[in-house]
């Protein structure tokens, strides 16, 4: 393997590293799409599967349900929206608020995309090989991150505490 400085600096580089990876995923995923003749992007299957599990959802529950910004999802699915694979709907009892649900279009592909996902499930779980723990770990790490974050560890740290 290359010399890769940002892995000699350790846990200083895990967000790099995390990063770097989660684009080289995404890229792959956008390039493994377009070679299946797919025209959708890698992070939309959050929506299909929120919008299959829960029919419909606004913008914020949206949001909430993935601990994600509220523009990042608004992003999301207008650009799926134009896509023509959800629905808006103006909400009864807030008309700023916009309610989605999945399209005819989105219903009639669902099934080739779960295949897609279910394969790269599949896929992923050979990466990592048998009684891999690194599923429990990111949750234990999310878990204690949202508990306390990068700033606050640090400046403990600083603190002596």
């Amino acid at each position: 393997m290359q010399y890769d400085f940002v892995n000699e600096l350790g846990y200083l580089g895990l967000a790099v590293r995390l990063k770097r990876l989660s684009e080289a995923m995404v890229h792959s995923g956008r390039q493994m799409y377009k070679t299946l003749g797919k025209d959708i992007e890698p992070n939309w299957f959050l929506i299909f599967k929120l919008l299959k599990k829960y029919d419909q959802l606004s913008v914020t529950e949206m949001a909430s349900k993935l601990h994600f910004s509220h523009p990042s999802v608004i992003t999301m699915a207008t650009k799926m929206e134009k896509a023509g694979y959800l629905n808006a709907s103006a909400d009864k009892n807030d008309s700023r608020k916009k309610n989605y649900t999945l399209s005819q279009k989105a219903l009639d592909n669902l099934p080739g995309f779960e295949a897609i996902w279910d394969a790269g499930i599949e896929g992923t779980k050979k990466l990592f090989g048998e009684g891999s723990t690194f599923m429990d770990q990111l949750e234990s790490l999310e878990i204690l991150y949202s508990q306390k974050d990068f700033k606050t560890r640090t400046i403990n740290e600083l603190s002596n505490e």
